[in-house]
């Protein structure tokens, strides 16, 4: 079990760590190469600017689920609460869902490098989460 725990803690600690650069490059440098990307943070993710209050949208939307999820693992690696695991799991799963739906609707998804590093760990980490949950628990 006290494995579990320790793989727990290195999985929190790296999603808080994403979530945290996610957070910076996505408030402070969205036009600027994303991490080692040859793309910014907006190419990226393939976000464009609508105009109007498009970049306040672009900005407050995925910053929350950024910001909520990195609270939520430092709350978690700070006080060992199963109940901050229970909420990145929910998290997690609500993200899950609408990634599902989002493909449903819009036919399907390409396999670029956002797949592979935006969207394919949408698909792991709810399902890990509660594979973990269950060991420890």
């Amino acid at each position: 079990m006290q494995n579990y725990r320790t793989i727990l803690t290195f999985f929190i600690s790296s999603l808080l760590v994403v979530m945290g650069l996610t957070s910076i490059y996505a408030a402070f440098f969205p036009n600027i190469n994303f991490l080692i990307f040859e793309e910014s943070y907006l190419q990226f993710l393939s976000l464009t600017d609508t105009g109007g209050n498009g970049k306040l949208n672009l900005l407050t939307y995925p910053l929350s689920l950024y910001l909520i999820c990195a609270a939520t693992c430092f709350q978690y690696l700070r006080t060992r609460q199963i109940v901050y695991l229970d909420f990145l799991i929910l998290i997690w799963s609500v993200v899950l869902f609408s990634r599902i739906v989002s493909i449903f609707l819009r036919g399907g998804v390409d396999v670029d490098i956002y797949f592979f590093v935006g969207i394919l760990p949408e698909f792991i980490i709810a399902p890990f989460l509660l594979f973990i949950k269950g060991k420890i628990s």
